[in-house]
């Protein structure tokens, strides 16, 4: 049976049995296990399903191995973790995930081939490092058009079990989609103020994301290539004058210290995390497993997976603010933001489609009508959770009256 065009239906089915099986095995199909264990009488999952050619049989246990780039300082973690133990939980441990430290066995730009190659069973890294294996979600990076993190987290899900051409990409790059969720909307951080657009002009600044860098290019500003971990450095040496970032950026990587002027431009979400397994791992275990995979996956990115990083941002926001170097959080005017979004224009979307056709896509337009009607569906809806950055700036500007 064709995988295209049968996800929703299919969990439904293997719900169904998972719950049967797992009556049949009275719950003791393995030991529980703990956080980077292999229960007892479990096997990996390349032991198990052979790279994908026989299921493993019913009521073994799984381990899948981990290749992250996620630190266990920031939000993402929390929201993996999730996953995992959810997985545990729900299969009464006999479908763990051995979590390896970050970056322990594959760099972040590195993690998507590893999982596709078989080195690791299920990753997690931002999809900016590889972005032509992933077009279907490179379109977070358009600016200016999602302010809602639970809507792009739902809108992405649902693209993938519904749309045909989605299927098909993440298919030939054997993978197996699990989840994305923003790293956060996009906070400028400076030496001195940046109002509006016009204080672009010039300034050097560390950004990344092709769409991100040539807005601010557009608006006259000079963009350093500096990696995450060198920023710091960079900041200090005046390689920059400042970064575009999220939270994680003066928070997780003590830009900070240095930087004493942050500011939403409204920008919005420009990149996302993304989480996915082996296609031939997820295909080989066995149906009762594969339904709770598919149930917690279900939960996780219709809810729970934003929940768990917005828990998280409030402690990145008491530390931003409570900061003694931070002089100033604030937003720009809407008629700034206004102007910088009318300067970009839609030549960027244009782009994506170019680009996303090119990477494999079929239907690249129509994917991304589909993509901006399902965001506008879920941003009506009541919200989940309360922006962190939305919620913090305004928590400084009351607290400054």
């Amino acid at each position: 049976m064709s995988k295209r065009f049968t996800k929703r239906s299919a969990a439904m089915s293997l719900a169904a049995i998972a719950a049967l099986a797992l009556a049949a095995c009275g719950g003791n199909g393995g030991n529980g296990g703990t956080e980077g264990t292999t229960p007892a009488g479990g096997t990996t999952a390349g032991g198990s399903t052979e790279g994908g050619e026989a299921p493993a049989p019913s009521g073994e246990s799984v381990v899948l191995n981990l290749a992250t780039m996620v630190q266990t300082t920031t939000p993402h973690h929390p929201v993996t973790m999730w996953f995992f133990d959810e997985l545990a939980a729900r299969s009464d441990g006999r479908l763990t995930v051995d979590v390896t430290n970050p970056e322990e066995v594959c760099p972040g730009p590195e993690i998507a081939q590893c999982v596709r190659d078989g080195r690791a069973d299920i990753g997690v890294t931002i999809t900016d490092y590889t972005p032509a294996l992933f077009p279907t979600q490179t379109v977070v990076s358009l600016p200016f058009m999602a302010d809602n993190a639970s809507a792009v987290m739902q809108a992405l899900y649902e693209m993938y079990m519904e749309n045909e051409d989605a299927q098909a990409v993440w298919e030939g790059n054997d993978l197996e989609f699990v989840g994305a969720w923003p790293v956060g909307r996009l906070i400028m951080g400076s030496h001195e103020e940046l109002d509006n657009m016009g204080d672009l002009e010039g300034f050097k600044l560390r950004a990344i994301g092709p769409y991100t860098q040539q807005s601010f290019q557009l608006a006259g500003s000079n963009i350093v290539s500096i990696a995450a971990a060198e920023t710091y450095e960079g900041i200090q040496n005046r390689l920059a004058d400042g970064v575009a970032w999220t939270f994680d950026g003066p928070v997780d990587y003590g830009l900070m210290e240095l930087l004493p002027y942050w500011t939403d431009p409204g920008f919005g979400h420009y990149t996302v995390f993304s989480m996915w397994v082996n296609d031939d791992v997820y295909e080989g275990l066995p149906d009762d497993l594969k339904a709770i995979f598919d149930e917690v996956r279900e939960d996780f990115n219709t809810g729970e997976g934003i929940v768990k990083f917005n828990e998280s941002s409030g402690r990145q926001c008491d530390e931003l603010l409570g900061n003694p170097t931070t002089e100033k959080f604030d937003r720009w005017e809407e008629s700034d933001t206004q102007e910088w979004k009318d300067l970009v224009g839609t030549q960027m979307i244009d782009q994506w489609v170019e680009q996303a056709t090119t990477d494999g896509l079929a239907n690249a337009e129509q994917y991304l009508a589909d993509y901006q009607d399902k965001l506008a569906t879920f941003a009506d809806a009541p919200d989940l959770v309360e922006d962190p950055v939305i919620a913090c700036v305004d928590r400084y500007l009351t607290d400054k009256g």
